[in-house]
């Protein structure tokens, strides 16, 4: 859904690919019986931790000398020592560093340093080739429409009643959606993740070759949110895709879209009322339309089966030219603008109308099928509740 860390992805990356996904492009499968409660958040290991506010030599410091670096491209399989992963060993990461220094004056040696202790984590590797995308709508819904998550989104969302509806208030987004994200993405923070997230980007980024540029990217933008929200880099704990916290923002998602709600002075998504605001905020800046629909089923016929999409594709149709092509709503439902979706499953191919809030739930991750599940399970908790 997809804009390190154990749980899911989207979005994926802030800008379609910066901006587009919030967490990780791929998704778990939830299994109740394996899940336990943290005793301590990663924010809260990370600054009770760490000796003190300076964090020593842990925290890459900034740079006053101005470095000229060439601009020199990166050639993705240039590691000289692909066995242990010795990323101080790899041209690409020394380049890597040279450009942080340059940009945004951090310290090489205290890159170095950082770098120094990682090695390349290959069950990420493993993981992220599989995403849970892949799936067929009849495999991958039930993942997440299970009776367990249902209740536990009932359950949240009468916990955090006072932030949910502050936040709807504040940036127009039904409450259960919000729930539902969070609840698709880590089970209500029962499930944000044990890969150490330093070693998840930087192995996404110098050993995965087909998003390598990505994952350079994301890793630029976690050592900058590590320096200004004064974290180690070493210690945050998410998912293997690098996504972090409750909603599992990916670091370009939380250094733009994250907010601190409880107004602490932290912006921690391992807490619930600054992942609700930070969720809600995502969805505004991405043109939620307050109180607008999101997704019918629908039938079809004729030359409708031509203008159905399996990838999420921005509304391009009005609800007159779905109607005169062949559409049938099933079910009241109207937006500006449409899209008329696909879904395929293992027997059966489902088709729904999507309006531009379906979309939306797509900047979190680019998978329709991740924004139909979303929107199946908000609409179930919305019943229960």
């Amino acid at each position: 859904m997809k804009k390190g860390f154990t749980t899911l992805v989207s979005a994926f990356a802030v800008l379609t690919l910066t901006a587009g996904l919030a967490g990780c492009d791929t998704i778990p499968v939830y299994d109740p019986s394996k899940v336990k409660w943290p005793k301590r958040m990663p924010w809260q290991q990370t600054r009770q931790n760490v000796p003190n506010a300076n964090y020593g030599s842990t925290i890459p410091e900034i740079n006053n000398t101005n470095h000229s670096y060439g601009n020199t491209s990166y050639n993705q399989r240039s590691n000289t020592s692909r066995g242990g992963g010795d990323y101080m060993n790899y041209p690409a990461m020394r380049r890597f560093i040279g450009e942080m220094s340059q940009k945004h004056r951090f310290r090489t040696a205290s890159l170095e340093q950082i770098f120094s202790g990682v090695r390349r984590n290959d069950a990420v590797l493993g993981k992220v080739r599989a995403p849970a995308e892949g799936k067929a709508w009849r495999a991958y819904r039930p993942i997440f429409l299970t009776e367990d998550r249902i209740n536990g989104g009932v359950a949240f969302w009468n916990r955090h009643r006072s932030a949910l509806e502050a936040a709807s208030r504040k940036y127009g987004v039904s409450p259960e959606y919000i729930v539902a994200i969070i609840g698709v993405e880590t089970a209500y923070g029962r499930t944000i993740g044990d890969y150490n997230v330093l070693q998840s980007l930087t192995t996404l980024a110098f050993d995965y070759p087909k998003r390598g540029d990505f994952y350079r990217k994301e890793l630029e933008q976690f050592l900058l949110l590590t320096r200004e929200e004064r974290i180690n880099p070493t210690s945050l704990k998410g998912s293997y895709a690098g996504a972090m916290g409750m909603p599992q923002f990916i670091s370009s998602s939380y250094r733009n879209f994250a907010v601190d709600f409880n107004r602490d002075g932290k912006k921690d998504l391992w807490r619930a009322d600054d992942a609700i605001g930070s969720v809600a905020n995502y969805f505004a800046k991405h043109g939620w339309i307050r109180g607008g629909a999101v997704a019918v089923p629908a039938s079809i016929s004729g030359r409708a089966y031509s203008m159905a999409d399996t990838t999420a594709k921005k509304p391009r149709y009005t609800m007159s030219q779905l109607r005169s092509a062949g559409v049938r709503t099933h079910g009241d439902f109207w937006s500006k603008k449409a899209s008329l979706i696909k879904l395929v499953g293992t027997r059966d191919t489902e088709y729904w109308v999507g309006g531009e809030n379906f979309y939306v739930i797509t900047r979190y991750n680019h998978s329709p099928k991740y924004a139909m599940a979303v929107h199946q399970l908000a609409r179930e908790i919305r019943r229960r509740h």
